[in-house]
């Protein structure tokens, strides 16, 4: 019986639910800045992805050291030791349905506006490089990607750096840009646009 139960608790913390094209994974990281984000956020989400294709292998989106494509198996690979990912998927079933019929648009759209840009460290919901691409962190990347393809808004707020403090004037090796608008992944972990699916 003991290992009945423990056969059972182990495929629902592998994921017994099938990864869809969409699905937002919410991940904890262990790292200096990553520690900060989760003091202010209040969650232990510091970094998150996109699906982008779920066959014949998941590959997910993400805005770390640039906007790029990785395995599921790579990207799971950064997760904090002893911790899992947050799969989130949207509540609006038709908007669920769209990306499953239309993932290879989802696809395209992305590398098309997406892939290759920079990663932007000071958090700027409308930042720029030398050369007038635009820069992206990690959140800001999956909104704009849900926006230009479905037109779904996850709503902005005013983004704040007063837990640490010191640290974070150590961050931006200035003041941090208080009051500006943009989000996280506490963000979506909290709105109520997504639901957890489960863990992985």
């Amino acid at each position: 019986m003991t290992h009945v139960i423990f056969l059972v608790f182990l495929s629902l913390n592998l994921g017994a639910f099938e990864l869809k094209v969409g699905d937002v994974l919410l991940q904890p990281l262990s790292c200096w800045s990553c520690s900060l984000i989760e003091a202010q956020e209040k969650s232990i989400y510091s970094h998150m992805g996109v699906v982008i294709e779920n066959e014949p292998e998941v590959l997910v989106a993400e805005a770390l050291g640039e906007v790029k494509v990785v395995s599921l198996k790579e990207f799971q690979s950064k997760t904090e030791k002893g911790e899992l990912l947050s799969v989130r998927r949207l509540r609006r079933s038709d908007a669920v349905t769209f990306l499953q019929e239309h993932g290879g648009e989802f696809s395209d759209h992305f590398r098309e506006y997406f892939l290759g840009l920079k990663y932007d460290h000071d958090f700027l919901w409308n930042n720029v490089d030398e050369n007038g691409s635009e820069k992206m962190y990690c959140s800001e990347m999956v909104s704009k990607l849900y926006l230009g393809f479905l037109n779904i808004e996850i709503p902005l707020k005013t983004m704040k750096f007063d837990v640490n403090r010191e640290q974070w004037i150590k961050y931006f090796k200035s003041l941090p840009p208080d009051g500006k608008r943009g989000n996280s992944p506490a963000t979506f972990e909290h709105s109520e646009l997504f639901f957890e699916v489960g863990k992985l």
